[in-house]
C-alpha cells in the first residue's frame, strides 16, 4: 500500500508587534521617534505612509499596544463616512490619538468627501523607506525566527544575495524554504535553499 505525500501543516506563530520587535535603522529611525512622541503629537492625527513591507502596520501595531490609541492600517481602503467620524473623534479628544498607514500621500488617495480630504490635508504625515541592508540580516533572520527556525548566516546571506530583497518577497521565501523542508523532513541549510531556489 503506497503512502499518501504528508502535507506539513503551516504552524506559523503569529508575528509579535511592539517596539521592543521592531528593527530601528536611519531609515525608520525619524518616523519611530515621532510616532513614539505621543502624546506630544503636534496634531491628534498622524499619517505614517511608506511601501509595502516597510514595517507600518508592526509599527502601528506597536503604538497602539503602547499607548491605547486608535490605529487604522491601509486607512484608504476604509468607509470614507467611518473614517472622517474616527477623525472628529480623535479631534475632539473622545479617543487617545489615530494613526493613519497608507502607502501613499493624501493626494493620491481616492477621495470623495470634501470634508475627510480637507482633514486629511492638514495632517501630519510621517514616512518610511525601503529598508536598507544593515536591518535586511535581521529582518530576514526574524521571518525564519516567527517560522520557529534558527538559521545560519551564510543561508541569509545567500537568499539576500540570490532572491528579491523586498520584505514581502523575504517572508514568501521564507516560508515557501520551510515548508519544503518539512515536507522533506531535512535541515534547512544554504544548499538546500540553493536547491530550491534554482
Amino acid at each position: 500500500m503506497s503512502k499518501l505525500p504528508q502535507i506539513p501543516l503551516d504552524l506559523t506563530p503569529s508575528p509579535k508587534h511592539s517596539f521592543d520587535t521592531l528593527i530601528v535603522s536611519h531609515c525608520n529611525q525619524d518616523a519611530v521617534t515621532t510616532i513614539k512622541g505621543w502624546p506630544n503629537w503636534t496634531s491628534p492625527v498622524l499619517l505614517l505612509t511608506g511601501p509595502t513591507g516597510s514595517g507600518k502596520t508592526h509599527i502601528g501595531s506597536a503604538w497602539a499596544l503602547e499607548t491605547g490609541g486608535m490605529f487604522i492600517d491601509n486607512a484608504p481602503t476604509h468607509d470614507e463616512v467611518k473614517l472622517f467620524a474616527v477623525f472628529n473623534k480623535a479631534l475632539n479628544g473622545d479617543i487617545k490619538g489615530l494613526l493613519l498607514t497608507s502607502e501613499h500621500k493624501p493626494a493620491q488617495w481616492d477621495i470623495a468627501m470634501p470634508d475627510l480630504r480637507s482633514r486629511l490635508s492638514n495632517t501630519p504625515i510621517v514616512s518610511l523607506q525601503e529598508h536598507d541592508d544593515v536591518i535586511l540580516e535581521p529582518i530576514l533572520r526574524k521571518l525564519f525566527e516567527d517560522l520557529g527556525r534558527n538559521v545560519t548566516a551564510d543561508l541569509v546571506g545567500y537568499i539576500l544575495k540570490h532572491h528579491d530583497r523586498s520584505v514581502p518577497a523575504l517572508r514568501d521565501i521564507a516560508r515557501e524554504l520551510d515548508l519544503a523542508a518539512q515536507s522533506q523532513k531535512v535541515d534547512l541549510t544554504k544548499s538546500f535553499a540553493a536547491k530550491y531556489m534554482r
